[in-house]
């Protein structure tokens, strides 16, 4: 498994606060199957955008500790940037910073703010600096969860998805779940991260997402089982290959059964 999105560096942003507890964390990932990991330290979040030789040098020290204490894990660099009108700043062309493990896949998150309309404008200026945009938790964004049509219309423009492993199992409440449920039935994650913070809550152990996925793959949708989609997918980043993926015609509303109908 990759896990292409996580909170492992200590002292940048709001997840790991301590060497130990990053060390603690890379643990939690080799037990729930990872080889390699993101880091992805929020960046231009309330204007706080932390320099990329930082988020470098802080990967690099972290890759040299968990070698120390013989954890088998192969830690890459990346962002999570909040996208707003100071990432067209920032975001320069012909530069990979701020990208994920060297490529130029570009890691975006938007805000309850966000307004779809302008996100396609910036996503669209990104495309065409060279970028290839990836938006975080896409289940989180309420706006745009509201008008899935909108979303399967900017990845037909190659604009590609990833879903915490948390939403599956219900850890940030059944309406997410039920949005990452929507969303793999109709083919449109990419990519899975952990979006791993602490050790005590948002954890980067994932042994409970993997059984999920394991369970939706045997009764949803069977020989597609996204654990391992996802993980082929994610090579094509560390390759810094470009990802064309198979999508849907159109959104396809879950069909409920008689008694739904008749009692839901």
């Amino acid at each position: 498994m990759i896990d292409i999105h996580s909170h492992i560096l200590y002292d940048i942003d709001d997840g790991s606060e301590s060497l130990d507890m990053s060390l603690q964390m890379l643990r939690m990932s080799v037990d729930s199957g990872v080889t390699d990991i993101i880091a992805t330290p929020h960046v231009n979040r309330q204007g706080h955008i932390p320099s990329w030789q930082t988020i470098l040098d802080k990967a690099a020290a972290l890759q040299e500790e968990a070698d120390k204490a013989n954890i088998p894990i192969r830690i890459h660099t990346g962002a999570e940037v909040e996208l707003n009108g100071d990432t067209l700043r920032f975001m320069k062309e012909n530069h990979d910073d701020y990208c994920l493990a060297g490529s130029r896949y570009v890691m975006l998150e938007l805000t309850d703010q966000s307004q779809p309309d302008i996100v396609e404008k910036m996503i669209y200026e990104l495309q065409m600096r060279g970028f290839l945009p990836l938006l975080a938790h896409v289940e989180r964004y309420e706006r745009l969860m509201e008008r899935p049509e909108t979303l399967l219309a900017w990845m037909n423009k190659g604009v590609l998805a990833q879903c915490n492993t948390g939403s599956f199992t219900g850890y940030f409440g059944s309406k997410l779940q039920q949005r990452v449920r929507d969303l793999y039935r109709n083919n449109m994650i990419h990519f899975l991260g952990s979006d791993g913070h602490r050790v005590e809550f948002r954890t980067t152990d994932i042994r409970q997402a993997h059984e999920e996925l394991d369970r939706l793959a045997a009764k949803e949708k069977p020989h597609v089982n996204l654990w391992n989609t996802a993980t082929r997918n994610a090579e094509y980043i560390l390759k810094h290959r470009v990802f064309y993926p198979d999508l849907p015609s159109h959104w396809q509303k879950e069909k409920k059964g008689f008694f739904h109908r008749l009692f839901g």
